[in-house]
């Protein structure tokens, strides 16, 4: 009888198990060692770039084996741009910026290798981090006061236990413990005002569970401002929301970028809000980066087939069809990932080639690139 393939024995998880231990020991060892901050200084690529994110590989290891949640990610974030990251659910979006903050859950989640190179500017001197070999006690010099995110779901995101105002002052009380308490009651009332909120008093002295959920992400946004970060990461900052809160928070969001001189790093399954709000786009699938450029030349020049199959999943008021598009087929097991296009089996444009080792990034203009093996070195033919 032939084995399952999808089956383990109890030796071979032990084997899994084992080899995991160790793997993870060194890991949360280099990530709790203590350092001098030469170790972790580096120089950017592109001075004009304010996050470089250099062929990161950040794994689960589970008892089935390695999870290569983002595996060989590599992309930019200019300054004062914002860049949106979009893929299906699981492709590793989020996990990308969980890698940027540091707050995977270990362990079990760790980043493996490569580089996360970020422009900190504090008191008017500059340094380039690389975060990803920064140990965790000094991970606080940069999370929350130079890179701040902004969470998908407000509501577990915000302590129900203590007031808006009390969170808020926290933020200023961690990035500048000298602050008294009526300096960090002055700043958490210019930040409210500053998300457009009428009544930042009312608001101060209020519980989560007192705001609606349009206020809730403003107050989120708020607190993401309080230490005038250089980098936003918006992670589904609009999902929770009905239509015309959305339509504010993008506004908002799209006037605060200019205010703090800073950039955005937009990740959401929503097209349109993508199409609306970024300068460039990264589009992601099964952990890697398939097609990146800018927002005109993602969406009026997609190359990558899956790319096209977003587009086409959209609903739109012209369509000629009565039913909604679906890209056929299931993302591959992200234990064992194949070693040719993680995406052949879903596309429609499959050729011979497609068999082989994964494709290569391809430049088909000096702003985009794409992972594909219809288009070789130098061609900017549509396939």
């Amino acid at each position: 009888m032939a084995k399952n393939k999808n089956y383990l024995s109890g030796r071979e998880v032990r084997a899994i198990a084992k080899e995991n231990a160790k793997v993870m020991k060194r890991l949360e060892a280099e990530k709790y060692r203590k350092c001098e901050e030469s170790e972790y200084l580096t120089q950017m690529k592109d001075p004009e770039n304010i996050l470089e994110i250099d062929e990161l590989h950040t794994y689960f290891f589970t008892e089935q084996g390695v999870v290569k949640a983002v595996n060989g990610v590599s992309f930019n974030i200019p300054k004062n741009s914002t860049v949106g990251v979009v893929g299906e659910s699981g492709c590793g979006k989020s996990v990308t910026s969980m890698s940027v903050m540091r707050l995977l859950q270990g362990p079990t989640g760790q980043i493996y290798s490569g580089e996360i190179r970020f422009n900190a500017k504090k008191n008017g001197e500059e340094k380039v981090f690389d975060i990803a070999k920064m140990p965790m006690g000094d991970i606080h010099k940069i999370r929350g006061d130079q890179i701040a995110m902004i969470f998908q779901e407000p509501m577990t995101s915000l302590n129900p236990v203590f007031t808006i105002g009390q969170q808020l002052d926290e933020v200023t009380f961690i990035h500048n413990p000298e602050a008294t308490k009526e300096q960090a009651k002055e700043k958490s009332i210019e930040m409210l005002n500053l998300v457009g909120i009428a009544m930042p008093e009312r608001v101060y002295n209020a519980f989560p569970h007192e705001l609606s959920g349009g206020m809730r992400q403003r107050v989120m946004i708020s607190m993401a401002l309080a230490s005038s970060p250089r980098l936003i990461i918006a992670d589904e900052p609009t999902t929770a929301l009905d239509v015309t809160i959305q339509a504010q928070i993008l506004d908002l969001l799209r006037d605060l970028k200019t205010k703090i001189d800073g950039s955005i790093m937009l990740i959401t399954h929503d097209l349109g809000v993508i199409a609306e709000m970024a300068d460039y786009v990264v589009v992601m699938y099964a952990g890697k980066v398939i097609e990146q450029g800018t927002v005109q030349e993602i969406f009026h020049d997609p190359r990558h087939p899956y790319t096209i199959g977003l587009q086409k999943s959209k609903p739109t008021l012209n369509s000629d069809s009565d039913t909604l598009f679906n890209i056929p087929g299931n993302v591959p097991n992200p234990v064992n990932m194949p070693n040719y296009c993680y995406f052949k089996e879903r596309c429609s444009r499959c050729i011979e080639k497609c068999s082989g080792d994964y494709p290569c990034m391809v430049q088909v203009s000096p702003t985009h690139f794409v992972a594909c093996h219809l288009y070789g070195e130098g061609d900017t033919n549509n396939g």
